[in-house]
């Protein structure tokens, strides 16, 4: 999946129509904090964690952190929450589930929440400092500890850089890290005709755009398990094209009769394959 989202990144000329933005529905935060008990010989060696509960329909994943987790549901709207952190350089942050299933941590960061048979039934978008932090902003490394636990790691930038008076603070004090749990991928999927043929106009919601690969997991899942007829080959390269090199597009429209080209052919015919 890596190499070729890069391929069509390069190759795509697909022309987005820009979405609109989404509804203003702010919500109460619904984060939870408790302490954990270090041992005794633990006990100067490590600060406490802080447990924040996130639960979203019928997932719920626990974030153990230095300070407690902010947990919000948004304008992402339902299905969602959003986890905002402050993590210092160099420490970690736990994220476990808590609900019957697994995490898939995927090569760009993101979670897939899987259940018991293996299907995807949320995401966990890339984790992402302040889109204002520009050049400074951190590396946030994810990697899976084991079937049911990831770890978030700020990277350490003032690790071997010359000192720096303008940007001290921003190497070494905590990064303020923020990623979106989601449940629901899908807005609308509705059939139509375009060019002369039968179309499947899918509206992804506004965080599973964002979500990586974890949230095209889900929107496919979601939109094969809606609409069978989308669980075909040239289906899935059309959804993965769209996804790619034209997320803010305001429905991606899928065709079944398009050929199956394969997905590099079908990136490099604007995502419609004739």
């Amino acid at each position: 999946m890596c190499a070729a989202t890069a391929t069509i990144l390069a190759l795509s000329g697909c022309d987005p129509t820009e979405r609109a933005a989404g509804s203003d529905r702010a919500g109460e935060p619904t984060s939870t904090a408790s302490h954990s008990t270090p041992t005794a010989g633990q006990a100067d060696a490590r600060p406490k964690l802080q447990t924040s509960t996130v639960a979203v329909d019928d997932i719920v994943l626990r974030v153990g952190s230095q300070q407690a987790a902010v947990v919000q549901a948004d304008d992402h709207g339902a299905g969602t929450r959003t986890v905002t952190l402050s993590l210092a350089p160099g420490r970690t942050a736990l994220l476990a589930l808590a609900s019957p299933g697994a995490l898939d941590v995927d090569s760009d960061g993101s979670i897939t929440v899987l259940d018991g048979n293996g299907t995807p039934v949320a995401a966990v978008s890339p984790p992402a400092p302040p889109s204002d932090t520009g050049d400074d902003a951190p590396r946030i490394e994810v990697t899976e500890t084991d079937a049911t636990h990831a770890r978030l790691e700020v990277e350490d930038l003032s690790a071997g850089t010359a000192p720096d008076s303008n940007a001290d603070e921003r190497r070494t004090g905590p990064a303020r890290v923020t990623f979106v749990v989601g449940t629901r991928a899908i807005e609308s999927a509705t059939w139509g005709e375009n060019e002369g043929g039968r179309s499947l106009a899918v509206d992804p919601t506004d965080w599973a755009r964002r979500a990586g690969e974890a949230g095209l997991d889900l929107i496919r899942t979601q939109l094969v398990a809606a609409e069978p007829e989308a669980d075909s080959t040239t289906m899935e390269h059309q959804l993965v094209c769209h996804a790619v090199g034209a997320p803010d597009k305001n429905t991606w429209n899928l065709e079944p009769w398009r050929p199956d080209v394969g997905l590099i052919l079908t990136a490099t015919a604007h995502c419609n394959p004739v």
